[in-house]
């Protein structure tokens, strides 16, 4: 890896994602059938969450490194 850094490779962490919470068949266009693609995500429940797609989405966002975020707002004195 170039940088000298270590992680993940970001398709590698998705995929992890989506294989950890596959939904099985779902209902989706009034059949039933395996998820082909993140929106067929978007109709499975899950607990906690509102669908896997956002579950997937949160997990997601926690697992990449640097993904800090910073409230500037109130860092600089603007009165």
């Amino acid at each position: 890896m170039s940088g000298g850094g270590h992680g993940r490779l970001v398709n590698g962490v998705l995929g992890l994602l989506c294989r950890q919470h596959y939904p099985g068949l779902v209902d989706y266009a009034s059949r039933r059938e395996p998820p082909w693609t993140f929106d067929h995500y978007a109709t499975a429940p899950d607990v906690g969450y509102p669908n896997k797609a956002e579950r997937v989405k949160v997990e997601f966002w926690v697992s990449l490194p640097r993904t800090t975020l910073l409230n500037t707002s109130y860092s600089l004195d603007f009165s």
